[in-house]
């Protein structure tokens, strides 16, 4: 299922988190939370992250993913040394080389640091 700009305008008005754009650097990988039993649909990728929120991200990546599939994350971010991992995400929407996850789960310590770089870019950009 693919989004028009409508569509995704919808999508940001219903958001729970401010999203903040990303500077240059801002990568992603994805990988299934587990194996499928017939391999079909453990789509590995990376992508640059578009912008970022407490609850989620926008992606853009060549590698197409599974609606509602969960997929362990690893955020690189900028001026960061250490990734950030989501245990637990799920892709919401999805339209041509980009896609909406939201995050289901992290461990607390991997929320502490993406919520420190969520402030550090809320207050470079006031």
């Amino acid at each position: 299922m693919t989004f028009s700009d409508r569509s995704l305008d919808r999508i940001i008005e219903r958001r729970k988190h401010r999203r903040s754009m990303l500077p240059p650097g801002s990568l992603l990988s994805f990988s299934p939370v587990s194996a499928s039993l017939d391999g079909a649909f453990d789509v590995e990728g990376e992508g640059v992250l578009l912008d970022l929120s407490q609850g989620g991200c926008r992606v853009s990546s060549e590698t197409s993913v599974m609606l509602e599939q969960p997929y362990t994350l690893i955020i690189q971010l900028p001026d960061f040394r250490r990734p950030v991992t989501v245990e637990s995400a799920i892709a919401r929407w999805k339209g041509t080389h980009t896609f909406g996850v939201m995050f289901i789960a992290m461990h607390q310590e991997q929320e502490q640091s993406l919520n420190e770089f969520l402030r550090y870019l809320h207050s470079n950009v006031a």
